[in-house]
């Protein structure tokens, strides 16, 4: 089955100057299931800190969906209009239905009294709009699980994000979360947002192109908080785009960004000294930060991987590419640590008249206990618990598969001819609901607890029987992680009502 989109296209947001002129006008209600809590994201920590009242008196007037905010009670200088709406909108993702144009009053003080903002739906559109964007933020946070660390968190999120988005020039925060499809500020926020929801705090990093700034580089990234400490994570240059893409950037279509199970870490967790300079490729230039960013991760493993990184029982686990066509499933206790080999697997991507492509294309998801990852002709499962490796779906296709993930519990491929072209989805498998677990000693599964359970779990020791994992779990009676005699005994203890 092939996969089709519904790409929703919005109008790009035009950059705004403030016009000043005094009116007033009557506030209407709009309010998000989800909101950033205040102090999660900041933009100039100084700033945030000392215009926090009147950051969140006009943040909640454009929440309210109000069409005039008074703001005279916080005597703030017209002349910091511009940093202060910019901060509004960069510390509140959410607020992407905002438009850049706004007007305002003043008094004879220069201080600002009446904030006129301009919306670009109305409140019931907004409403709607913010209805679908919880949704699939939700669906984003249901990706992390209880007792991950920050950086886990950090690391789940980056990841998820990127593989569910493409770059486009024309777009809002709500277009890059709920379509998939936005510009380096919308991937910054939406990024922000969501690290906002799990605690993680973050700072929005910005290096405009203008008079102020001439040689910004118009682009914005984050840095994010990690035991303590902020590093910049540039969720936008993490994405596969192509970066030579001129005619996509005339045109407002979406750059190809090669196969869609490609996730870079290139600049995860990247020191200020490191992002600046041109060892990453195009230097990050002309910004200013509130809070340095150290080497502590600037020389980890997971800085040359190209596919997601799965966070388990506090491991990581990735795909790596071996050399030699080899694709390599490996694993580490740390970020900092040196990681280890769990397969080894020989791969090869044609490039055509007998040559192939010397990386590793395989992409890396995980499902109730299995890693899935591809290989240019299948895709195959990895059982940490036995150490096994089987083949589970077939290419469905002439092209090579370049990635896989799994959504809504399908397992979905994304075949090309070329790792640089638009690729293709493919549903070739899905992963049923796990069944609830059987009662202890049920190890036939019957529901009955009786002495053809017993009889089961010693064929099964002997090796005459063949049962399955939630079998093997009902059988280990004392759960100590192995079936033995010790197991049986204690299910005919029970059968016969000892214990």
């Amino acid at each position: 089955m092939k996969i089709k989109m519904m790409i929703r296209k919005l109008s790009a947001l035009a950059v705004g100057a403030a016009m000043a002129f005094g009116m007033t006008a009557a506030g209407i209600g709009a309010s998000a299931a989800q909101t950033t809590p205040p102090g999660y994201i900041t933009v100039n920590a100084d700033f945030s800190e000392q215009n926090a009242g009147i950051i969140a008196a006009l943040a909640q007037g454009l929440k309210n969906h109000q069409s005039t905010i008074n703001l005279q009670q916080y005597s703030f200088p017209k002349s910091n209009a511009k940093l202060l709406f910019t901060s509004v909108l960069n510390q509140y993702p959410e607020l992407f239905y905002v438009d850049y144009q706004y007007s305002y009053s003043y008094n004879s003080l220069q201080n600002l009294t009446y904030f006129v903002p301009t919306y670009n739906y109305t409140a019931a559109q907004a409403e709607e709009m913010m209805e679908e964007f919880d949704e699939k933020s939700d669906y984003f946070l249901s990706k992390i699980t209880p007792g991950m660390s920050d950086l886990e968190k950090a690391l789940v999120l980056h990841d998820e994000l990127i593989l569910n988005s493409d770059y486009l020039l024309e777009g809002t925060t709500y277009s890059l979360m709920v379509n998939g499809r936005g510009k380096c500020e919308d991937y910054s926020r939406a990024y922000a947002f969501l690290l906002a929801q799990v605690g993680v705090k973050c700072e929005m990093v910005l290096s405009p192109r203008d008079s102020a700034n001439p040689n910004g580089m118009a682009h914005q990234w984050v840095k994010v908080r990690i035991d303590g400490v902020y590093y910049n994570v540039d969720p936008t240059w993490d994405d596969p785009i192509i970066m030579d893409a001129s005619a996509y950037q005339s045109s407002g279509e979406t750059r190809p960004n090669g196969y869609q199970g490609k996730v870079s870490h290139t600049f995860f967790l990247v020191s200020d000294s490191l992002i600046s300079s041109s060892a990453l490729g195009t230097p990050h230039t002309a910004y200013t930060t509130s809070y340095p960013s150290p080497t502590t991760y600037d020389n980890s493993w997971f800085r040359d991987i190209e596919s997601r990184i799965c966070c388990v029982d506090g491991y990581f686990y990735a795909m790596a590419s071996g050399g030699s066509n080899r694709s390599l499933l490996i694993s580490c206790n740390s970020a900092l640590g040196t990681p280890v080999t769990v397969t080894s697997n020989v791969f090869r991507w044609s490039a055509g008249n007998g040559f192939y492509y010397v990386d590793s294309y395989s992409g890396l998801d995980y499902c109730d206990g299995l890693f899935y990852f591809n290989g240019p002709d299948a895709v195959y499962t990895y059982d940490p618990a036995n150490g096994t490796t089987a083949e589970y779906a077939q290419n469905p296709s002439e092209d090579d598969i370049y990635g896989m993930r799994i959504f809504n519990r399908n397992v979905i491929v994304y075949t090309t001819s070329s790792p640089s072209d638009f690729s293709v989805g493919w549903i070739v498998g899905h992963i049923d609901e796990p069944l609830p677990p059987l009662m202890l000693g049920d190890a036939n599964g019957d529901g009955v607890l009786d002495i053809n359970d017993a009889t089961l779990a010693q064929r099964a020791i002997a090796m005459y029987e063949t049962i399955d994992s939630r079998q093997q779990t009902a059988a280990d009676f004392n759960s100590d992680g192995s079936l033995t005699i010790d197991d049986v005994t204690l299910i005919q203890k029970k059968i016969a009502h000892m214990i």
